[in-house]
């Protein structure tokens, strides 16, 4: 389980790492996939980019409206670490977002340009990022 997603556990409250096999299994929803890959792409992108520094007070707002949506859903806790279909989902945006940005053999400068473009967009990506003095 990536950072992201812990940060998102943590939020809920109390979540076991590797919970129980009894909980039923449910595929993520897109909108929790989605907040996962901007938060890991939005990390990756500030330790390759000395332009962009990751905003955590933003991140933690981002969570904490999924978090609100997964309980709207009726997905609280332990079986938050129960969905499934997050590792190919975020692997799908992941490889969408390398072959959007030609990152497959990425310079600083493509990286940068990438989450420029990201915050320019005010992408979900984006809105974690911020400025560094330059």
């Amino acid at each position: 389980m990536g950072r992201a997603a812990y940060v998102l556990c943590f939020l809920a409250g109390p979540c076991v790492v590797g919970a129980s096999s009894a909980a039923a299994e449910t595929q993520a929803p897109d909108y929790y996939i989605e907040a996962l890959f901007a938060v890991s792409t939005a990390e990756t992108l500030t330790e390759f980019c000395p332009d962009v520094g990751f905003d955590p007070g933003a991140a933690n707002a981002q969570a904490e409206a999924v978090l609100n949506q997964l309980a709207a859903d009726g997905i609280t806790g332990d079986a938050i670490l129960a969905l499934t279909g997050i590792e190919a989902g975020v692997a799908a945006l992941q490889s969408a977002f390398t072959q959007r940005y030609a990152l497959t053999s990425p310079t600083e400068d493509a990286i940068c340009a990438a989450a420029q473009a990201e915050m320019s967009a005010d992408s979900a990506i984006g809105r974690v990022l911020v400025e560094e003095g330059q």
